[in-house]
């Protein structure tokens, strides 16, 4: 053997193990592995008897041998591994992608992906709020800035595709609002794909998306930026609402809901108000299945039985801003306040 092949061995050897002794990610690790394996291969060709079998099989040994050493090195001491390279979402959120798997770092706390099946797993508050209406502003560059990022995404659903993917579309608001209405530009869109639950969604609710921005494909003349490995959330604006109630001097009653019964009886209007732009009609959401009569009455006691020849005939429910009065024939009367409620009502 000679001397520049033991040079060469020695020199490999010690950079081979140099990386191992670092923690953290630098791309200085990678490199200085890829150095040590080339001077270990390269002593062998200054062998006299080479083995060109030998000189091909050691980096693809190395290899193997180095990936498995930084696998165990991360299983066993929760060290960041060697063979991956980082994309940063930001100051709290990196993802450190390998061949197999990938790691979340959530604020120094790793994560283990094995074949890319996790989705979104770190903190929502560990990404800004993006709004849709910035996003697409300039799609192009967004793709382009944030390409393989995870992204928090804050808009209005424009479509929903089954159980597959729902989509975010800029907006611009309408002169009539209610129930969440706003004219939507679907030139440009971001479909999130899903693999979550979507029945207690609809078009124009508000929500908020986190997933990671993996392609852009263009859609009959439309720009279509996929998110995927996604999480959503929907919106705490509808956690608390105020009536917006209009009251009337009509003493006939007016059908709310006809197929299940609601009227109201002495109001013109009645409206849930979640934000300033996000008013809806209270037929709208009984219609929808979002409120119920439960949920109008809450835990409120009836204040009144009217019983006719000792057979209940329906309770009356005094409210902040309406009475309610819920008759035994399934008919449930939302009443001006100042309207005095009686029996009748339930039969007319």
């Amino acid at each position: 053997m000679k001397k520049k092949s033991i040079i060469l061995l020695i020199l490999g050897v010690i950079l081979l193990i140099v990386p191992f002794c670092f923690a953290g990610y630098s791309l200085i690790r990678l490199i200085t592995l890829a150095i040590a394996i080339f001077l270990i291969t390269l002593s062998l060709v200054f062998f006299k008897k080479r083995n060109i079998f030998l000189i091909i099989l050691t980096p693809v040994i190395l290899l193997c041998l180095s990936y498995a050493i930084d696998t165990f090195m991360f299983y066993k001491f929760n060290r960041i591994p060697l063979f991956v390279y980082e994309v940063k979402s930001s100051d709290s959120v990196s993802t450190y992608n390998s061949f197999f798997y990938r790691i979340f770092d959530c604020n120094g706390k790793l994560t283990l992906d094995y074949g890319y099946q996790k989705n979104y797993v770190c903190d929502e508050a560990d990404l800004d709020v993006i709004d849709i209406n910035t996003f697409l502003s300039d799609p192009t560059d967004s793709y382009k800035n944030y390409k393989d990022k995870f992204v928090k995404i804050s808009g209005k659903i424009s479509k929903l595709s089954g159980v597959e993917s729902v989509e975010l579309s800029s907006y611009k608001e309408a002169s009539n609002s209610l129930n969440g209405y706003v004219s939507f530009n679907t030139n440009y869109i971001i479909r999130a794909h899903v693999n979550e639950n979507l029945s207690s969604y609809r078009i124009y609710d508000n929500i908020t998306i986190i997933g990671k921005v993996d392609s852009k494909v263009e859609e009959n003349g439309t720009t279509v930026i996929n998110l995927v490995d996604t999480l959503l959330i929907p919106s705490d604006i509808y956690d608390t609402y105020t009536y917006e109630i209009v009251n009337s001097n009509d003493t006939n009653l007016i059908s709310l809901v006809s197929e299940q019964n609601y009227y109201l009886y002495g109001i013109s209007a009645l409206n849930l108000k979640y934000a300033n732009n996000a008013i809806y009609e209270l037929s709208y959401l009984i219609t929808d299945s979002r409120i119920t009569l439960d949920d109008i009455i809450g835990d409120t006691s009836a204040t009144n039985l009217y019983n006719e020849e000792e057979a209940l005939i329906a309770k009356s429910y005094e409210l902040e801003k309406f009475n309610v009065l819920v008759c035994e024939n399934d008919k449930k009367i939302i009443a001006n306040k100042n309207f005095e409620l009686n029996i009748n009502l339930c039969n007319s």
